[in-house]
């Protein structure tokens, strides 16, 4: 059931596979690539302090580790854009005629709705990376949400039909794997590009909450080092995650 060349470690449940990930990797290397998958978490987590709400059994919940050490510290934020990109390959195989959109920084939107969202733990040595860990999750057959959670949607939802989530994973991880062999060829520009393609609101006017103040603005894309540039009548500028909110 694995796709061919992806180590997949398969869980019935954890508190986080991030965290089960940095636990494997203190104790031995794993091959790039390597996909911990679980039906629960506990503890799974979104950007800050959220929490990633899932059903047990319902949804993709995985991480993947790499090994990017061809890439500048500095641009770290390419690794999020060529696994971003990745998922949106496969959500747009999965749902043909739905809008697939990545929300800056790290959540997945289908139309209006969020479908999925990723969490990056990054560790560094020297001048290099040790690993990175790339959490993900996928909302597949899950129905019903808590209030608290905004506008989410998942797979079933839109298409009415039930999958495997953990065939699913592994199809994700292979096209997550595509995106990152492409990075890792060279080509950064051809990400950005595409990433840029892929953006919410690129191009559009739409209503933010910048500083607390709700403003009209219009995505320009993003700088080398992930921050968001905006423009709003004739003032440009660039936004951080605490420093802006989009509105639905």
């Amino acid at each position: 059931m694995e796709p061919k060349g992806i180590h997949m470690i398969r869980l019935t449940e954890v508190s986080s596979t991030n965290e089960y990930a940095g636990r494997l990797l203190a104790e031995e290397s794993l091959p790039e690539g390597t996909v911990i998958f679980a039906g629960h978490q506990t503890a799974g987590r979104g950007q800050g302090r959220n929490r990633w709400e899932s059903e047990a059994g319902k949804n993709i919940l995985m991480s993947m580790v790499f090994y990017p050490k061809f890439l500048e510290i500095a641009r770290q934020f390419r690794l999020s854009m060529c696994i971003s990109l990745g998922i949106t390959d496969f959500l747009a195989g999965l749902l043909p005629g739905q809008s697939i959109r990545i929300k800056w920084p790290n959540d997945i939107y289908a139309g209006s709705g969020k479908i999925g969202g990723i969490l990056i733990n990054i560790e560094i040595m020297g001048d290099s990376f040790s690993h990175v860990i790339a959490g993900v999750g996928v909302n597949i057959n899950q129905l019903s949400f808590k209030k608290s959670v905004p506008n989410p949607v998942s797979v079933k939802m839109l298409s009415g039909t039930t999958h495997d989530p953990f065939i699913l994973a592994g199809h994700m991880a292979e096209s997550i794997l595509k995106r990152y062999t492409q990075l890792q060829h060279g080509d950064q520009e051809g990400i950005l590009a595409e990433y840029h393609e892929k953006l919410l609101g690129m191009g559009e006017w739409r209503d933010y909450i910048y500083h607390g103040k709700k403003i009209k603005a219009m995505v320009r894309g993003v700088n080398e080092f992930g921050r968001l540039l905006l423009s709003s009548g004739d003032q440009e500028f660039e936004c951080d995650l605490k420093e802006i909110s989009y509105l639905f």
